[in-house]
């Protein structure tokens, strides 16, 4: 939860209610916002109908749920009688529903749209019961084999509800009440609400098949043609009746708890893992049906304005109750409607998370849009993986048009076996394996001949040092000689797009310096693609596309984005050790040992003659903010894959070990010039700069202001105007 008083969020929420009313065009809105702990939130704006007269809405008015009804009534009756045994899930859904053609697809391929039955037909001017309406939808051929493709379906919902009358021996509304509403005190939930509830009831359209304002009886044209009860809509219900279900959910008390796991497991669907049995799950911030930023959050929503979503993990629910196509469907914006006021549930009351989706995971949701059909080239690795954690290769599986023709890699290898430096070799097979880490550099033309786009999906580091952007550069390089267009599958700067360190390089052939950056460069692989195209591709036709991610933000951390750390690299097992290798890999260039030949790479430094404990001392409380420092004794050994043959390997070093409390405010590269500084200060005789040094660095000069005395805080505001005018011209793609 957020550290704000609860006054101060209280007032956050309502002013973001409101703003999603008049955003969205709606005429009014309910929201309630709470955690097992209670409610934070609950407020009314705007109306609840505006004609033919003028009502407020309030916090206990009543809401047409419209497909909310999905998931509060239908899934949870489902999920009840399969666990009471009553039906099966993977059953036919004919050997319920006497129906021939209903024996193609089971119920769970009903409950994740994957049934393969249309979207829904406007049949209520001719059919008027749900048996009639299922016997039409029976006649239509499937748009898909059953399971292959997620299409979201009324009819199979209607189906859904009628499984359940068969099954529980009642009608839907009757179950869900008996079993479901009553149990939960939900007393304003219903189908069909009774005329005394009418007055608090928001009105929907005003309906020309109707001939009036609809109010107290359900909007759906195909539910109200079947008498107001149906699968897929009919329920309405206020958002104190849908906190207390939500409540339940988490809790699980209106299910068990292994059944709501089941349900809201993601990747049950291989090709659309945003969906589970009924919910929608893992949220995007962009699309139209709100966010909670949590991995773990699943929601609903339903045509008439209204949303919830829930998170177990962390307790919180966000309910969202409007009627958006009052009096008319055609100036409503449900997307903004929900975003405007789900966003400042996010930053508010979730602030210190979000779920990031990859750029792996926006071509799945894409449908490989661009890539269907081509011959690609893919630049990747083992640490290509998208928010399941499925590898590049596993998820382009899924796509048997998108014909991979030729795997490139990067140092390290395509499996990140290889240590730093090491060259590694290419391979042969159905699809060859060519390195670009030793004697090759980049693709050749007549390789990029074979193929008709170039997609590239790594895990940089946000440190220039890092080699993977420059491989990438010198394969766009041969892309634009050879016309083939880029694609860039993003992934998050682990160490955040904010800050910036370091003198920006010298123009150099460096794998270590191969562009006019900083060492934190604050860019996403992303990003760099565009700054490259931008400052040194001159051909207007050179296509660079970027898959950027969903749900990242430039101040976040790796930490922050509920994705698994998959090291890109052998020295770098943690998304924090990439943090420290921003400034401590500075150490490479001298004779000291960076942690290599220990499990805690770049995260102590050390060698058997350091004074480690006066080292510390000299150091102020500014150049380490967000860092504890402490005195450390270790033994570099030999690693295989990692460090064959580590500096002052077998002998005992005195050390300065990191550790991160702050992550977010600290900074690495400061940190190991005053580090270096008091080195240098302490052991001047000792104290060995390297050639590599200048490479790393980017410059002369920082080596030579080291010797000069100069202290960190003096090195690092001579960078302040260059890395201003940097941040001004670089490309920022998220906010």
């Amino acid at each position: 939860m957020s550290d704000v008083n609860k006054e101060e969020l209280v007032g956050r929420l309502r002013k973001a209610l409101g703003e999603a009313v008049r955003d969205s065009k709606g005429p009014g809105a309910v929201a309630l916002v709470g955690t097992q702990d209670g409610i934070v939130f609950h407020s009314a704006a705007g109306n609840a109908q505006s004609q033919p007269s003028r009502r407020a809405a309030v916090n206990d008015t009543i809401y047409d749920l419209a497909s909310l009804t999905k998931v509060v009534a239908t899934t949870t009756a489902i999920m009840k009688l399969n666990e009471a045994q009553k039906l099966n899930l993977d059953q036919p859904a004919g050997e319920w529903i006497p129906i021939p053609a209903f024996m193609k697809f089971t119920i769970r391929q009903l409950l994740n749209h994957t049934a393969g039955l249309t979207a829904g037909k406007p049949l209520y001017r001719s059919h008027k019961s749900v048996d009639a309406m299922l016997q039409y939808y029976a006649t239509l051929p499937l748009l898909n084999p059953p399971g292959t493709r997620y299409r979201y379906s009324d009819p199979g919902f209607m189906a859904l509800g009628k499984i359940v009358e068969i099954a529980g021996r009642d009608s839907l509304d009757g179950f869900c009440d008996r079993e479901i509403f009553r149990p939960l005190k939900m007393s304003d939930t219903r189908f069909n609400p009774p005329k005394s509830f009418k007055p608090r009831i928001a009105a929907t359209e005003n309906c020309r098949w109707r001939g009036r304002v609809i109010q107290g009886e359900v909007h759906d044209e195909n539910a109200y043609a079947v008498g107001g009860v149906a699968g897929h809509a009919g329920l309405f219900s206020t958002a104190s009746d849908l906190g207390l279900f939500c409540r339940a959910m988490i809790a699980g008390d209106v299910l068990t708890d292994s059944t709501i796991q089941a349900m809201i497991r993601r990747g049950q669907i291989s090709h659309w893992p945003w969906r589970g049995l009924g919910w929608a799950l893992d949220p995007w911030s962009t699309l139209n049906e709100g966010y909670l930023p949590a991995r773990t959050a699943f929601g609903h929503t339903g045509w008439t304005g209204t949303c919830l979503w829930m998170d177990r993990d962390s307790g919180v629910y966000a309910v969202l109750l409007g009627n958006t196509c009052h009096p008319s469907r055609r100036r409503r914006d449900n997307g903004e409607f929900r975003r405007t006021f789900y966003t400042a549930v996010s930053k508010n009351v979730l602030p210190n998370q979000t779920n990031t989706q990859v750029g792996l995971d926006r071509l799945v949701h894409e449908r490989f849009d661009g890539l269907r059909g081509k011959r690609i080239a893919l630049l990747t690795n083992h640490a290509a993986k998208d928010s399941l954690g499925r590898h590049i290769l596993d998820v382009f599986a899924l796509a048997p048009d998108a014909r991979l023709t030729i795997l490139y890699s990067p140092e390290h290898g395509l499996r990140g076996q290889a240590e730093a430096g090491a060259s590694v070799s290419s391979e042969g097979g159905q699809v060859p394996i060519v390195s670009l880490y030793g004697d090759r550099k980049a693709p050749t033309a007549d390789e990029l001949g074979k193929v008709d786009v170039f997609v590239v999906d790594l895990q940089d580091v946000g440190a220039r040092y890092y080699t993977y952007a420059a491989t990438m550069k010198a394969c766009m390089k041969a892309c634009e000689a050879a016309g083939t267009p880029v694609v860039v599958l993003d992934r998050p700067n682990p160490v955040g797009g904010v800050a910036l360190e370091g003198p920006i390089a010298k123009d150099g052939g460096s794998l270590v310096r191969y562009a006019r950056i900083p060492i934190r460069h604050g860019m996403t692989l992303g990003e760099l693609a565009v700054f490259f195209k931008r400052t040194e591709f001159t051909s207007p036709r050179f296509s660079v596309l970027v898959k950027t991610m969903e749900n990242w933000e430039r101040h976040r951390l790796f930490d922050e984005c509920q994705l698994a750390w998959t090291p890109p690299s052998p020295n770098l097992p943690t998304a924090q050790t990439a943090l420290a290798y921003v400034g401590m890999c500075l150490f490479e260039g001298t004779n000291l040992n960076e942690g290599r030949g220990t499990d805690r790479p770049f995260l102590v430094a050390g060698a058997p003659w350091l004074k480690a404990k006066r080292i510390i001392e000299a150091i102020g409380p500014d150049d380490r903010v967000g860092v504890e420092l402490s005195t450390v004794e270790y033994t570099p050994k030999s690693i295989p894959g990692k460090a064959a043959n580590p500096r002052f390997k077998n002998q005992q070093c005195q050390g300065v070990a990191l550790r991160f409390v702050n992550p977010a405010d600290a900074r690495p590269f400061r940190l190991t010039i005053a580090l270096l500084s008091a080195i240098r200060d302490e052991h001047k005789r000792k104290l060995e700069w390297l050639p590599f040094f200048d490479t790393l660095a980017g410059t002369e000069g920082l080596r030579a202001q080291i010797d000069a005395g100069e202290s960190a805080a003096q090195i690092i505001a001579g960078y302040d105007s260059a890395l201003t005018q940097f941040d001004n011209d670089r490309p920022k793609r998220y906010t």
